[in-house]
């Protein structure tokens, strides 16, 4: 019987590292899982070094290098098998799925000085933005000598970054952005801007990505200049411990406004919080909490699972308010009708006849 030969084997190391750098990390972790002369070849961290700085421009800022290159994150291939897919809130059906990770303990308290931040805007796959923050900012600011402070959760002691307004923004093509229609706007952000928000666990070197990549929703707010906000986010499934309803939903908003006469993006600010499913705010410590348990959720590359996950998180929501409205109109007529029998029966020694 003739035996199987390898034809990597024939190709010297260099040659396979160039081979291998025109992949993705999917395909590179794929390739390195059908043949043991690959295998060695796609762990080089040089690699996915350069993996993670071409989908990641931000890991590439001094801040990020020496957070990614500590022992306990792993490395930047663990890094972008953490962070390239997205949180999935429920598990399909009939699909050969891993186990979702389990958070080793409920935690019921969590330092923001363990959490760093890794934020990257694109715009027609390009990126015009990336920054790197210590904790989770509730709000990045893009005002010209303006600071913004990483205080989320009561810090006393936040960090600052400031940024220059003028360089806060990404051209649009004049024959695209000038004169169009305001609903025209609303598309060209949603097929072309996208927003990444790496949360990443210093100490237990974990990370994850808060962010839908695509826009959830574009609107213009009137009340704020015309401005533009776009929202972009993920739902959080959650221990019962922390939220009744098992599950949180974290709101990534960007706003900008489109400067016409020089046909370009200006960035005006970007938040973030995590609200409940009843559509409330919560708290900064329990909003660390919810983070910290994101770290463990369950991930997929399929971004149209992840969609059907928020759709679904969507639908339960309106279903919880129509059954909260119903419950509370209930609530108001057993009132009024408690109010007219009172009434009534006090009324009535008053109507009777002599």
């Amino acid at each position: 019987m003739e035996q199987l030969v390898c034809g990597f084997n024939s190709l010297n190391n260099d040659l396979l590292l160039d081979i291998m750098a025109r992949l993705d990390g999917s395909a590179m972790a794929s390739a390195g899982c059908t043949c043991s002369t690959i295998l060695p070849v796609t762990r080089d961290q040089n690699l996915w070094r350069q993996l993670c700085h071409s989908t990641w421009p931000s890991t590439a800022l001094q801040e990020a290098l020496h957070l990614l290159s500590s022992s306990s994150i792993g490395g930047f291939h663990r890094f972008y098998a953490d962070s390239y897919p997205l949180i999935l809130c429920n598990k399909p059906v009939n699909e050969n799925y891993p186990k979702t990770p389990k958070c080793p303990k409920p935690e019921t308290h969590v330092c923001l000085s363990d959490f760093a931040s890794i934020l990257d805007i694109y715009y027609k796959n390009e990126c015009v933005l990336s920054k790197v923050f210590d904790g989770v900012p509730e709000v990045v600011n893009f005002y010209q000598g303006n600071n913004m402070g990483c205080n989320c959760g009561g810090e006393t002691n936040p960090s600052y970054h400031q940024y220059d307004e003028n360089n806060c923004h990404c051209d649009i093509d004049d024959d695209q952005s000038l004169g169009l229609p305001t609903t025209l706007y609303y598309e060209e952000l949603a097929k072309h801007l996208r927003l990444s928000w790496v949360l990443l666990d210093k100490k237990k070197g974990k990370a994850v990505n808060l962010s839908s990549w695509k826009p959830l929703s574009v609107r213009r707010n009137w009340l704020n200049n015309g401005n533009y906000e776009i929202h972009f986010g993920c739902i959080i499934p959650v221990d019962e411990g922390v939220l009744p309803h098992k599950s949180a939903k974290c709101i990534i908003s960007a706003t900008c406004k489109i400067m016409q006469n020089a046909g370009h993006l200006k960035w005006k600010e970007i938040s973030i919080h995590i609200e409940d499913i009843t559509g409330a705010h919560i708290g900064a410590q329990q909003s660390l909490l919810v983070v910290n348990q994101a770290l463990y959720s369950l991930r997929s590359k399929n971004h149209l699972e992840v969609e059907k996950g928020y759709q679904l998180y969507e639908e339960k929501k309106r279903e919880m308010m129509k059954k909260k409205v119903f419950q509370d109109k209930l609530a108001d007529w057993l009132c009024m009708s408690i109010h007219i029998t009172v009434f009534v029966i006090c009324l009535y020694p008053f109507v009777l006849p002599s």
